[in-house]
């Protein structure tokens, strides 16, 4: 990329999981870790209760319900199932093809870059900084910084004067048709579909219709003007 080039859009929100990488597979490497460790249960079962745990789909509690409904009730047990997840999850991680380019090129560009996510900001950083975008992508809103999560729109809006740029200069990027593109088309945000990541059902996808569609990472740079 040689010469001024004239960006479509100055600011970037992102969500995380399952827009920068592979979320779904990370759990289910995770949970595969778990259930070879204490010897019992399934990995779709494991998988099942963290999705639909009141607790939270990465929370001790929801592994640890668990184990108590695999009659493992010892919470040296739990914790040390929780740490074994986390540990997965982590040596599992990596970028979706053209994640570290593209937000290098943006980057380069003067697009300013923020997330939203509704991981925990802990979960969130080490995640960032996993895939080597913790500084391409200093701004972060989490639920434990916001205190309100997705879809609430608040979360954009925070994030957007987080970066310091109008709502209507700034671009939105999730595979989540109700977490991401809902909240954003309601501020007026253009919003994008990571279709390359959305694993949801159809009947939880919601009907929100993004302002435009990818299905690589890649492509992220026309919406902002950039050719390669």
């Amino acid at each position: 990329m040689s010469g001024h080039v004239l960006l479509k859009y100055r600011g970037l929100l992102t969500d995380l999981d399952n827009t920068l990488y592979d979320f779904a597979a990370l759990q289910e490497c995770a949970c595969d870790a778990v259930i070879r460790a204490i010897g019992t249960g399934s990995r779709e079962d494991l998988i099942c209760a963290l999705l639909f745990s009141l607790h939270g789909v990465e929370s001790f509690e929801a592994i640890r319900d668990y184990l108590v409904s695999l009659n493992i009730t010892d919470e040296e047990a739990a914790m040390s199932a929780f740490t074994t997840y986390n540990e997965a999850k982590v040596r599992s991680l990596k970028p979706y093809p053209g994640v570290i380019d593209v937000l290098h090129q943006l980057h380069a560009a003067g697009v300013r870059i923020g997330a939203v996510s509704n991981a925990i900001s802990t979960h969130a950083r080490t995640r960032l900084a996993g895939i080597g975008t913790g500084e391409l992508i200093p701004i972060l809103i989490t639920p434990d910084i916001c205190g309100c999560k997705k879809p609430d729109p608040e979360m954009f809006q925070r994030a957007a004067l987080e970066i310091g740029i109008p709502l209507s200069q700034i671009c939105v990027l999730g595979d989540n048709l109700v977490n991401d593109i809902a909240p954003a088309q309601a501020l007026g945000i253009y919003s994008v579909h990571a279709r390359y990541g959305d694993r949801l059902p159809a009947e939880f996808a919601g009907d929100a219709i993004p302002d435009a569609v990818i299905d690589t990472f890649t492509e992220l740079l026309e919406i902002f003007g950039i050719t390669l």
